[in-house]
């Protein structure tokens, strides 16, 4: 994998909600560097729980890390940009974050 250095990262908002049948899971995040994106957790019902980094229309494999030595903080690690999600399931997130942004 081709994993990118950890970014300090500060969460923004959280939030929920059932979106074209999916409970899509939502934690907004500012990076330092100005920058943001989502994590996002899919419960579609049924296996497999997804978990994305979602940042403007793109999808990344990614984890958040709680550091607490020396200071609480909070580090993403991007991974890798996921090629495809399925349709129905991007389509969900990507509404759920733009209804998220509207508020």
């Amino acid at each position: 994998m081709n994993a990118h250095p950890l970014k300090p990262i500060a969460a923004a908002r959280n939030r929920q909600g059932v979106f074209g049948g999916f409970n899509v899971n939502g934690v907004e995040y500012t990076l330092e560097s100005g920058g943001h994106g989502w994590h996002i957790t899919v419960f579609p019902g049924r296996d497999p729980v997804n978990v994305y980094w979602v940042s403007g229309t793109r999808f990344y494999s990614a984890k958040i890390h709680l550091l607490t030595e020396p200071a609480s903080e909070i580090r993403l690690e991007t991974i890798d940009e996921i090629s495809f999600v399925q349709p129905d399931e991007k389509t969900a997130v990507l509404a759920a974050i733009a209804a998220w942004q509207a508020e």
